[in-house]
C-alpha cells in the first residue's frame, strides 16, 4: 500500500484503503484492513472520525492511545491547513472555502460551539475566533466580546458560526434573536453582519439566503 502510495499518489486509495496505511503507523502486527473499514463503518466520515473521543475510538478492536492521538494530530493539522487557506488570503467571496472551513472545524464535535469569522473592509478574512463553547445543547454567546474583538481587528465585517451537534441546521427562536441582538451591537460600530451559518458535519444554513438578515 504504501508503494501505491510513493508511486501513485495517496488520491489513488479508496477512502478505507487510505485508513488502512495510515493505521500501520499506529496498530502494530495486525492486519490494518478489517480496522479501518470498522472505523469507517461506524464513524462514516472522516471528519466525524478525527471529532471522536478516545473512549468511541475503544470500541473497535486495537484502536488505542496511539491511534486516537494519531487521529486528534490529523485534525488540527487539518484545521491549520484550513486556517492557512483562508486567513488573509481568502475573500468572503470564496464562499466554498469558508464553509469547508468551518465545518472541519467544528461541524462535527459533540458540544456546541460558536466561531465568528472576522473579515475587513476588501473582505479578506482576519482571523476565526471560537469565542464560545458549551454544553451539547447550550452556549453562551456575548455581543460585547464579538464587539471588542471586531474593535481589535479594525473588522468592517463578520460571520457567525455555530454548530448544531443534533445535525439539524434548522435555526431556533434562541438562534433568530440571538442573531438580531448581535446583528444591533455590530450596525452601532459601523461594521455589518454578512451572514450566521448553522453548521453540521454534512450540511449548513445560511441565514442571509433565507432571509433572516
Amino acid at each position: 500500500m504504501k508503494s501505491r502510495v510513493r508511486d501513485h499518489g495517496a488520491d489513488t486509495l479508496a477512502n478505507y484503503e487510505l485508513l488502512e496505511t495510515l493505521l500501520f503507523y499506529s496498530v502494530q502486527r495486525r492486519d490494518t484492513k478489517p480496522i479501518a473499514k470498522a472505523l469507517l463503518a461506524k464513524f462514516k466520515t472522516f471528519n466525524a472520525l478525527c471529532q471522536a473521543s478516545p473512549k468511541e475510538l475503544s470500541e473497535i478492536h486495537y484502536i488505542g492511545d496511539h491511534s486516537a492521538i494519531l487521529f486528534q494530530i490529523i485534525r488540527t493539522i487539518a484545521i491549520k491547513l484550513g486556517e492557512e487557506k483562508i486567513i488573509n488570503k481568502t475573500t468572503l467571496l470564496s464562499w466554498q472555502d469558508v464553509i469547508r472551513y468551518c465545518r472541519t472545524r467544528i461541524g462535527s464535535i459533540e458540544k456546541e460551539c460558536f466561531l465568528v469569522i472576522y473579515a475587513d473592509s476588501k473582505n479578506s478574512i482576519i482571523s476565526a475566533d471560537e469565542l464560545a463553547s458549551g454544553t451539547t445543547d447550550k452556549v453562551a454567546v456575548y455581543p460585547r466580546e464579538i464587539v471588542r474583538k471586531a474593535l481589535q481587528y479594525h473588522a468592517t465585517a463578520i460571520i457567525l458560526v455555530y454548530n448544531h451537534p443534533s445535525g439539524s441546521t434548522e435555526p431556533s427562536k434562541q438562534d433568530i434573536a440571538m442573531t438580531k441582538l448581535i446583528n444591533q451591537a455590530i450596525t452601532a460600530i459601523d461594521a455589518r453582519l454578512h451572514d450566521h451559518l448553522i453548521i453540521s458535519g454534512e450540511s449548513h444554513f445560511s441565514f442571509k439566503n433565507a432571509g433572516l438578515i
